[in-house]
């Protein structure tokens, strides 16, 4: 994997990075620690100075990272460690679960019937979420995920919801 090259971070910044590798030929992994690229400006409403719409300018480019051929997007995941030295560099990376398949359609169905209600860190809190969830409508990578930490399936809740995979039409939870 000689002519590979690892971003570590997706904010706008990695964004573009990725594409221009990925464009000269390179094979790109980008390592993301939240479940989607974009970073702070995927959240922001507008721009300084100009004042464009904050998403409407970074989307685009996050759908192409996710599309492009040489471009691999690991979110959820962080470098662990990083042996040895120029162009022969052994990384290894720690990815957590989404516990939600590539199968998931974004239907936002299993957000409807799920009971739990949490903030919303990634507008600050000011809003709601459920235990299964996309960070923001755009989300790169696309599937939902589910917040273990919360679902009503995992010790030691142990109470039999299950309402989200009832209902999902592909039945894309793990």
């Amino acid at each position: 994997m000689s002519d590979s090259v690892l971003v570590i971070g997706g904010g706008i910044a990695g964004i573009q990075a990725s594409l221009d590798l990925a464009e000269a030929g390179a094979r790109v992994i980008v390592v993301e620690r939240e479940a989607t690229i974009g970073g702070i400006m995927s959240v922001l409403d507008k721009n300084f100075p100009t004042l464009d719409c904050s998403i409407c300018i970074e989307a685009p480019k996050m759908s192409e990272v996710d599309l492009h051929p040489n471009i691999e997007i690991l979110s959820l995941a962080e470098v662990d460690s990083i042996e040895g030295g120029p162009g022969d560099f052994k990384v290894k990376i720690r990815q957590k679960g989404r516990y939600v398949t590539d199968e998931c359609t974004r239907c936002g169905e299993c957000t409807t019937v799920c009971p739990v209600v949490l903030p919303n860190e990634y507008d600050s809190g000011m809003a709601a979420r459920k235990a299964i969830y996309t960070p923001i409508p755009q989300s790169t990578p696309g599937p939902y995920m589910i917040d273990m930490d919360h679902c009503l399936n995992t010790p030691p809740n142990y109470i039999p919801c299950d309402r989200c995979y009832q209902i999902c039409p592909p039945k894309s939870r793990l």
